[in-house]
């Protein structure tokens, strides 16, 4: 027998019975799934805001396992998890994940930057380069940005009208990124200018440096003090007021959780407002909407809160015109 036939009529046998596996189209995973995934990382312990997205959703028309799934981490406060966190849910075929604060948004945009989000509180949404004007983001990412102009020379000017006679104000900063602080700094010395105030510039990043910057306020013999937006400070946000209260150092904060806890007086968003506006975004975006269409914007509103009981603490008092101005007033 022909030994080159042999071999041919083989091949061709061969050929004819071998089916070749069908390659399927690669298709984005939350267009497979009959539940949608989002993820959702946050701050453990920090006012339950969690919860709130969640009701919000539940608003909407989601509910858990029937038409949304929601994979959900939560950050201990002063710890390292963020970052792992951030890591684990980037990596997740996931439609998007809101980031509640901005350092979970930087950590998970620096673990995988093709990841979709929808940031609910950020110190400067355009400076850390997550949209490229709030009315237009573009990209892959929306949300609230809680810079508006003119935001920390009110907070100064107020401070002002309830302690004149402090002229040396401590700006305690946390605010992590970029563009944040220098916005608020900025507006502070403007303000602090014409109200004739010297205003000095404390900045912290973790715990540990929280504590030593209220030490040197206190060496430096500060006598009033404002707080800037940040998740550090919002996280210790005990510590603060009773360091305040303990050393009658007048002071205002970005969040009205610090009055809440015995601090003087806030002007603020409604923070629980800024994750149900959270959850519409995401409405929006598992609809069809893209991240980048979707305008960011700041929050609608700000609110002045004062509490009477920390101002008899440390021997002072609202004036009467502060007092009618209040969209809250405490004494506990």
């Amino acid at each position: 027998m022909n030994t080159l036939l042999t071999r041919r009529r083989f091949l061709q046998e061969l050929s004819r019975l071998t089916v070749l596996p069908t390659v399927a189209p690669v298709i984005p995973y939350f267009r497979q799934q009959a539940v949608p995934r989002i993820g959702y990382l946050g701050g453990a312990g920090v006012l339950a805001l969690e919860d709130v997205f969640r009701q919000e959703m539940t608003t909407l028309g989601y509910s858990e396992g029937k038409n949304i799934h929601i994979e959900q981490r939560l950050a201990r406060p002063n710890t390292t998890d963020a970052a792992a966190m951030a890591a684990e849910l980037a990596q997740m075929d996931l439609s998007l994940i809101v980031a509640a604060s901005l350092p979970f948004a930087l950590e998970i945009r620096k673990a995988n930057p093709a990841m979709p989000m929808v940031i609910t509180t950020c110190p400067g949404l355009v400076s850390n380069g997550f949209a490229k004007t709030l009315d237009h983001p573009g990209g892959l990412y929306t949300g609230l940005d809680e810079l508006p102009p003119g935001l920390t020379a009110k907070r100064l000017q107020l401070l002002h009208a309830v302690v004149p006679d402090a002229k040396r104000i401590a700006l305690l900063s946390t605010t992590p990124g970029v563009g944040g602080h220098e916005t608020q700094e900025a507006d502070a010395r403007q303000a602090a200018a014409g109200l004739g105030l010297q205003v000095s510039v404390y900045r912290a990043a973790s715990l540990p440096a929280l504590q030593n910057a209220l030490s040197e306020i206190l060496t430096d013999g500060m006598n009033g003090l404002l707080s800037f937006q940040g998740a550090v400070s919002l996280a210790n946000r005990q510590l603060l007021v009773d360091f305040a209260t303990q050393h009658r150092l007048p002071a205002i904060y970005q969040a009205t959780a610090f009055v809440q806890v015995g601090g003087l007086m806030s002007w603020a968003p409604d923070l629980p407002q800024q994750f149900r506006e959270a959850a519409r975004y995401v409405d929006n975006i598992l609809k069809g909407a893209k991240p980048g269409e979707l305008p960011a914007k700041h929050p609608e509103k700000y609110y002045l809160t004062l509490n009477k009981k920390a101002a008899n603490q440390i021997g002072i008092s609202f004036p009467n015109e502060l007092l009618a101005q209040a969209n809250q007033v405490m004494d506990r």
